[in-house]
């Protein structure tokens, strides 16, 4: 029996299989052992997010050549979208003529919640205990609702800042361990002409990262866990505190780009490689594309840095996962695909490749890594306790709340909503959802 490990999670298989899944079922009505056309090959459709890079996108091709040579009886059909218009596409996918088998998704109860509240997703309860997936209790956790384990959970993802290291050490500075620290880092990088903070907020989720970064520090895990499933309140003066931080006082101060607001993600992504932008806030799914596309100077790594004596507990959880459809007609073919993302050949390729961290423990030394990635993974080499972490917040809170923070965000940037008002919104939008039974049980 091949030795189980992870997927080609995240950015691969959750952009490997990121976007939806276009339906499937055997060619001519069979089941996953065989039948229908084509003597008798079962059809696994995927609808995938599209690699960004044309080496990601070939490694990609080859992890379905590679499955389907291991199952010969199954042909694995793929459909790709832009990965940004996953989110608008997922549910006319899961409910047209032909619905998806196998497909990634954002794990939390805004994104696949909504679907398994919805009756679109297959349950994975038999097939863990068929295949003794070894993931994490608490990344399980992240992709069960109302009780049931719906999905496999992608890689384990931290939010931090990159930074260029060869102008830190210009600049007289190393990895900051406070705001005030941070300060100076910018106000530095500004005499210099060069952006402090490369940050887009036109598609409106980078924003709250930023948000995630602050709260987790002031906050902490127990206090982030007090709002989720306690008495505590989106409007406490906490809340109020890291939206003031990243969005008033770093916009006033000009650590952003001008215009913040009209920058895309890849853009602000952009100004970093190219040099012009000190630091770069943002999620462990980019290591792949810094290796290829830093070519003038060497990145590091940090956490958001103490905020006025707070601990420092960076953002660190699941982000994607991959589920099947309710109506999928090759439940057990799909199950097989799912089996196969946790096979030591699909851990090593997502793990050197993809640059991707399994929801389940490994050895960082058995793999060859880049310089970052291995820094990363030190980072997050205490992944087994997830107590040490703070949240990456919008994977934990449901789409009506969501959508009041970061078209909320956007406002405080752009100076036409308080904090205070923002806090006070984002409470609101949490109390409806709680009414309506749509926020997180506590684990």
């Amino acid at each position: 029996m091949v030795k189980r490990w992870s997927s080609l999670t995240a950015a691969s298989l959750v952009m490997l299989l990121t976007a939806a899944a276009c339906g499937g079922s055997s060619a001519g009505g069979g089941d996953a052992s065989g039948g229908g056309e084509e003597g008798g090959t079962t059809i696994l459709r995927v609808f995938e997010g599209i690699q960004e890079t044309p080496r990601l996108e070939a490694e990609a091709e080859k992890a379905i050549e590679d499955f389907e040579a291991q199952n010969p009886d199954i042909d694995v059909q793929r459909e790709s979208v832009a990965v940004e218009n996953q989110r608008t596409v997922i549910q006319t996918r899961l409910r047209s003529d032909q619905p998806p088998d196998v497909f990634g998704y954002d794990t939390g109860p805004g994104f696949a919640g909504v679907l398994a509240k919805a009756d679109l997703l297959h349950s994975l309860e038999d097939a863990y205990e068929k295949y003794d997936w070894p993931i994490y209790d608490w990344a399980q956790q992240r992709v069960t609702y109302d009780g049931t384990l719906y999905g496999v959970p992608g890689s384990v993802e931290q939010l931090g800042v990159y930074y260029n290291k060869e102008l830190f050490s210009d600049m007289g500075f190393e990895e900051p361990q406070s705001t005030d620290n941070l300060d100076a880092i910018a106000n530095a990088a500004q005499d210099e002409g060069i952006t402090p903070f490369a940050f887009g907020d036109q598609e409106q989720w980078p924003a709250g990262h930023l948000f995630s970064m602050a709260l987790s520090n002031i906050l902490g895990r127990e206090g982030i866990d007090n709002i989720l499933y306690g008495d505590g309140k989106w409007s406490d003066p906490q809340v109020v505190e890291a939206i003031d931080l990243m969005f008033s006082q770093y916009t006033e101060n000009g650590y952003y780009p001008d215009d913040v607001n009209a920058i895309t993600y890849d853009d602000a992504n952009t100004l970093f490689y190219a040099g012009e932008a000190a630091m770069l806030p943002t999620g462990t799914w980019l290591i792949p594309d810094l290796d290829e596309l830093v070519q003038d100077f060497e990145v590091g790594f940090f956490p958001f840095p103490s905020v006025d004596g707070s601990s420092i507990s960076p953002p660190g959880g699941v982000g994607g996962g991959l589920f099947v459809a309710a109506n999928t007609e090759v439940p057990e073919a799909a199950f097989k695909y799912l089996d196969y993302t946790m096979s030591q050949e699909s851990v090593e390729r997502g793990i050197e490749t993809f640059n991707e961290i399994p929801a389940f423990q490994i050895d960082p030394a058995e793999y060859s890594v880049s310089p970052l990635f291995e820094t990363v993974l030190d980072e997050l080499s205490e992944a087994t306790n997830p107590d040490a972490y703070g949240y990456n917040i919008d994977v934990l809170t449901p789409a009506n709340f969501n959508t009041v923070m970061f078209e909320g965000f956007q406002e405080v940037l752009n100076g036409t909503r308080t904090p205070e008002e923002q806090a006070d919104a984002l409470q609101d939008a949490w109390a409806e959802a709680k009414a309506a039974g749509d926020t997180l049980e506590a684990p």
